[in-house]
Protein backbone atom coordinates (compact mmCIF):
# COMPACT_ATOMS: atom_id res chain seq x y z
CA UNK A 1 0.00 0.00 0.00
CA UNK A 2 1.23 3.34 -0.92
CA UNK A 3 0.21 6.95 0.35
CA UNK A 4 0.85 9.89 -1.87
CA UNK A 5 -0.15 13.38 -0.33
CA UNK A 6 -0.51 16.47 -2.84
CA UNK A 7 -0.98 20.11 -2.16
CA UNK A 8 -4.24 20.94 -4.40
CA UNK A 9 -3.85 24.33 -6.63
CA UNK A 10 -6.60 26.21 -8.86
CA UNK A 11 -5.22 24.55 -12.05
CA UNK A 12 -4.71 21.20 -13.55
CA UNK A 13 -0.93 21.25 -14.26
CA UNK A 14 0.57 18.45 -12.26
CA UNK A 15 -1.02 15.16 -11.78
CA UNK A 16 -2.15 14.59 -8.01
CA UNK A 17 -1.08 11.28 -8.77
CA UNK A 18 -0.07 8.64 -11.51
CA UNK A 19 0.15 4.73 -11.54
CA UNK A 20 3.86 3.59 -11.90
CA UNK A 21 1.63 0.00 -12.41
CA UNK A 22 -1.49 -1.34 -12.25
CA UNK A 23 -2.79 0.04 -8.71
CA UNK A 24 -6.47 0.30 -7.45
CA UNK A 25 -7.36 3.41 -5.75
CA UNK A 26 -8.62 2.13 -2.34
CA UNK A 27 -9.59 5.69 -0.85
CA UNK A 28 -9.01 9.20 -1.61
CA UNK A 29 -8.94 12.28 1.13
CA UNK A 30 -9.77 15.70 0.37
CA UNK A 31 -9.41 18.22 3.29
CA UNK A 32 -10.40 22.01 3.12
CA UNK A 33 -7.89 23.52 5.27
CA UNK A 34 -9.52 27.04 5.70
CA UNK A 35 -12.34 29.12 7.05
CA UNK A 36 -14.49 29.11 3.89
CA UNK A 37 -16.57 26.46 2.13
CA UNK A 38 -14.73 25.48 -1.22
CA UNK A 39 -15.23 23.29 -4.16
CA UNK A 40 -13.11 20.45 -6.34
CA UNK A 41 -13.11 18.91 -9.45
CA UNK A 42 -11.88 15.18 -9.81
CA UNK A 43 -10.66 13.83 -13.33
CA UNK A 44 -9.60 10.47 -14.05
CA UNK A 45 -7.28 10.54 -16.85
CA UNK A 46 -5.94 7.76 -19.04
CA UNK A 47 -2.56 7.54 -19.78
CA UNK A 48 -2.99 8.65 -23.51
CA UNK A 49 -5.33 11.30 -22.89
CA UNK A 50 -5.32 14.92 -21.65
CA UNK A 51 -7.29 16.64 -18.76
CA UNK A 52 -11.01 17.46 -20.04
CA UNK A 53 -14.68 17.32 -19.06
CA UNK A 54 -14.77 13.80 -20.66
CA UNK A 55 -12.84 12.13 -17.77
CA UNK A 56 -14.48 14.72 -15.18
CA UNK A 57 -15.33 12.48 -12.50
CA UNK A 58 -16.65 15.26 -9.50
CA UNK A 59 -17.67 18.70 -10.29
CA UNK A 60 -17.61 21.29 -8.52
CA UNK A 61 -17.56 19.43 -5.31
CA UNK A 62 -18.67 21.21 -2.24
CA UNK A 63 -16.30 20.97 0.76
CA UNK A 64 -17.22 22.64 3.99
CA UNK A 65 -14.67 24.76 5.85
CA UNK A 66 -12.44 22.77 7.80
CA UNK A 67 -13.56 19.64 6.67
CA UNK A 68 -12.82 16.46 5.00
CA UNK A 69 -14.44 14.71 2.05
CA UNK A 70 -13.62 10.99 1.77
CA UNK A 71 -13.62 8.85 -2.11
CA UNK A 72 -14.56 5.45 -0.82
CA UNK A 73 -16.88 3.56 -2.16
CA UNK A 74 -16.06 2.41 -5.22
CA UNK A 75 -12.82 1.48 -5.93
CA UNK A 76 -10.37 2.75 -9.39
CA UNK A 77 -8.35 0.74 -10.79
CA UNK A 78 -4.95 1.90 -12.76
CA UNK A 79 -3.25 0.81 -15.46
CA UNK A 80 0.70 2.76 -15.99
CA UNK A 81 0.22 6.05 -16.23
CA UNK A 82 -3.06 6.51 -16.03
CA UNK A 83 -3.63 10.36 -13.53
CA UNK A 84 -5.65 12.11 -11.20
CA UNK A 85 -6.05 15.59 -10.73
CA UNK A 86 -7.31 17.47 -8.20
CA UNK A 87 -8.07 21.11 -9.10
CA UNK A 88 -9.56 24.20 -6.87
CA UNK A 89 -11.39 26.38 -9.59
CA UNK A 90 -12.25 28.71 -7.18
CA UNK A 91 -9.81 30.16 -4.53
CA UNK A 92 -11.62 30.79 -1.42
CA UNK A 93 -10.93 27.32 0.09
CA UNK A 94 -7.27 25.45 0.66
CA UNK A 95 -6.94 22.10 0.14
CA UNK A 96 -4.79 18.81 0.35
CA UNK A 97 -5.59 15.45 -0.94
CA UNK A 98 -3.89 12.58 -0.03
CA UNK A 99 -4.58 9.02 -1.99
CA UNK A 100 -4.12 5.33 -0.91
CA UNK A 101 -3.24 2.96 -3.42
CA UNK A 102 -2.54 -1.16 -3.60
CA UNK A 103 -0.25 -2.59 -6.47
CA UNK A 104 -2.56 -6.14 -8.35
Amino acid sequence: MAITNYQVGTGTGTAAYTASGDVAVTVIYITNKSNEDGNVDVYVVPSAGSVSENYKIYNNLTIRAQDTYIIDSEKLILATGDKIYIAAPDSSGQFNATISTIGL
